[in-house]
């Protein structure tokens, strides 16, 4: 399963996908500064539009790094109930929402779960296409500005995401939507405060005033990070 992968295997298949040389790879550095810089603190990120833009080019990082980054942390940096929902969800519809590298999208299918994830349009999000690709697996890849279906989802996973959103609130609705009443939410939310990764102040503000109270109102709490649709 990918989340028992090792680091060497994930840098052969990064190596792969990417064309680099594996000694190469294994030369960017794990969430260091040039591999986890989303912004750059000169442009102005205060709409929809300008936070679509930081996530649709990624002009500001060494890509690569940045992926390395994600393939680590999607499975190294994870509270354990996430890791121990991956494992257990067999023959159910699963969405990755903000799913990054598709590790979570890529676990869900590996277990027999029908998979949809979704992200912003463009270099990430293709990545996690041909990841999938290179393991014949299936998924409905979303784009972020696409429609989800209503009541359809048993699981939903949403990961270190919506402080990286204009409107986290908005889009927690869209995924209490988009599951069926009792279907399983793993949320996580970071409280780190630093633009330049991409958790703008703006954001952390909308969450820490509304996004717990908004959880309450949508979800019972079942395990630390795990709520249930009420």
């Amino acid at each position: 399963m990918i989340v028992d992968e090792s680091q060497e295997q994930r840098d052969m298949e990064l190596a792969a996908l990417t064309g680099l040389g594996v000694e190469d790879v294994r030369g960017l550095q794990i969430a260091g500064p040039d591999s986890i810089r989303i912004h750059d603190g000169n442009e102005a990120v205060n709409t929809p539009e300008e936070f679509e833009s930081l996530y649709s080019s990624y002009r500001h990082l060494n890509l690569p790094g940045y992926v390395r980054t994600l393939m680590y942390t999607s499975i190294h940096r994870r509270h354990d109930e996430l890791l121990r929902l991956l494992r257990e969800t067999r023959n159910a519809r699963g969405l990755d929402f903000g799913s990054g590298v598709a590790t979570h999208a890529i676990a869900l299918a590996e277990n027999g779960n029908e998979v949809s994830l979704l992200d912003v349009e463009g270099p990430l999000l293709d990545f996690a296409r041909k990841r999938i690709a290179r393991r014949r697996l299936q998924a409905k890849v979303y784009g972020h500005k696409d429609r989800l279906p209503e009541d359809y989802f048993d699981v939903a996973i949403c990961t270190d995401v919506l402080e990286h959103v204009y409107d986290p609130l908005g889009e927690l609705e869209r995924i209490a939507a988009s599951l069926k009443t009792g279907g399983l939410l793993h949320l996580q939310v970071s409280r780190m405060q630093k633009d330049t990764s991409g958790h703008f102040k703006s954001t952390q503000k909308k969450w820490r005033w509304k996004g717990p109270r908004l959880i309450r109102r949508l979800f019972d709490t079942v395990r630390p990070t795990i709520y249930r649709k009420k």
